[in-house]
């Protein structure tokens, strides 16, 4: 039995996290969901793996290598151009010869795989789609199907005036390989639009397994924070390397001051420093984070290499790799510091922003906007008496705006 984990996205929704880094090596829980992926595999006794990459293939290859250190076996497939989910698919049909599955690269579930492995079988038909159903089904794609779990139409993501159900696509199917005669080779082609909507008008069996089980596409930071949330909360079991003792998941070579505070469920990577009288709560560390004294981190992930300072608040928040956090900043809620930034003493970012990676920003600087362009975000507005920055970018018509009625306001 084989698996093929789709791992090629781009992870547009989930950017600036994912500028340098594809969207399946983003940590959960301290672990790339690609790593989550594997063990639920290996778990449902599947250890032979193909990779589909595309964006930024090497960081996947580098860290899972040929999949030993897990134990399983992986073969890494790497396409020239985006050939969309089925037409990624048909680029390892020479490995193919019997049942197998596919799942995306960016979802977590504990969906019973044998089970649906036998729910397909017994069917016979070409393929089966594992189904959920959802409160808000408009990002996904839509299907019905009759009183034999025969598939009798498709929408993908529709809009509201076109939902006709709450049962969705999960991305993950049982099929047989007579199905990829149906994909044409070298060219972008999708499951959801155009494989899967054809085989049906066509009255070729697809079968959908409906389950109950945990199923969340990471695709944005609202879901990505809610991942960490529901396995704090026992919705969910993942695989977690650090032993939990004290109070919370703790890696190697850790250490924590006096009179710091564990509430809620709290993951600290290897070598991490916690300062006195810190509170950490609902809180993941990566490995080598370095946390000043008396600073409030809630609801928040950090990766790994992260340095915040002491007296600093962030909430709900989601620090890159090896970004500094100095003395004394606040962080509103729903924020993003990507990879390398360096955030001054005494700073405050509101509510929303998202900072690229490798940016500065400037000791004591309120931040209302995100950080895209240019390398560093100035405290005051003014240079030589004059105000300077990229035309339409940084001296954008809504700060032109902004500025004016500033002005206006001074000269009354």
């Amino acid at each position: 039995m084989k698996a093929v984990i789709l791992a090629g996205g781009l992870g547009t929704r989930l950017r600036p996290l994912t500028c340098s880094l594809p969207k399946p090596m983003v940590p959960v829980m301290n672990r790339p969901i690609l790593e989550h992926i594997v063990h639920h595999l290996k778990k449902n006794h599947i250890t032979d793996l193909v990779f589909l990459l595309y964006y930024e293939p090497k960081a996947i290859q580098d860290y899972f290598g040929d999949g030993s250190q897990l134990g399983v076996k992986i073969t890494h497939i790497s396409a020239t151009e985006d050939y969309g989910t089925a037409g990624a698919v048909k680029l390892a049909a020479r490995l193919l010869d019997d049942t197998f599955v596919v799942l995306s690269g960016d979802g977590i579930t504990d969906l019973d795989l044998t089970r649906l492995l036998d729910f397909h079988k017994q069917k016979r038909g070409m393929g089966t789609l594992a189904l959920a159903h959802v409160a808000d089904p408009s990002p996904f794609g839509v299907v019905v199907t009759d009183a034999q779990q025969r598939i009798t139409r498709f929408l993908e993501k529709p809009s509201w005036g076109q939902v006709f159900s709450d049962t969705v696509n999960m991305g993950i199917y049982a099929l047989e390989p007579q199905l990829l005669d149906f994909i044409p080779a070298g060219k972008e082609f999708q499951f959801e639009k155009e494989v899967y909507p054809k085989l049906v008008e066509q009255g070729r069996l697809l079968y959908g397994f409906v389950d109950d089980c945990y199923w969340k596409d990471i695709g944005d930071l609202r879901t990505y924070h809610q991942v960490h949330r529901d396995v704090f909360e026992n919705h969910l079991k993942l695989h977690v390397s650090e032993p939990h003792k004290k109070g919370a998941w703790r890696g190697k070579g850790s250490k924590l001051g006096k009179g710091v505070k564990l509430v809620g469920g709290v993951v600290i990577g290897e070598n991490c420093h916690i300062g006195d009288g810190t509170t950490l709560h609902n809180a993941v560390l990566g490995d080598h984070c370095r946390i000043g004294h008396n600073s409030s981190i809630r609801d928040s992930i950090l990766w790994s290499g992260a340095r915040v300072g002491k007296n600093c608040e962030l909430a709900n928040d989601v620090i890159g790799r090896d970004v500094v956090i100095e003395d004394g900043c606040v962080l509103d809620q729903n924020v993003i510091v990507s990879d390398g930034s360096k955030i001054g003493a005494q700073s405050r970012i509101h509510t929303n922003v998202k900072i690229w990676p490798n940016k500065e920003v400037e000791v004591g600087s309120v931040v209302n906007a995100s950080i895209v362009w240019g390398d560093k975000w100035q405290r005051g507005l003014f240079t030589d008496a004059r105000v300077t920055g990229l035309a339409n970018f940084e001296i954008s018509p809504e700060f032109g705006a902004k500025l004016g009625a500033a002005f206006g306001a001074w000269v009354g």
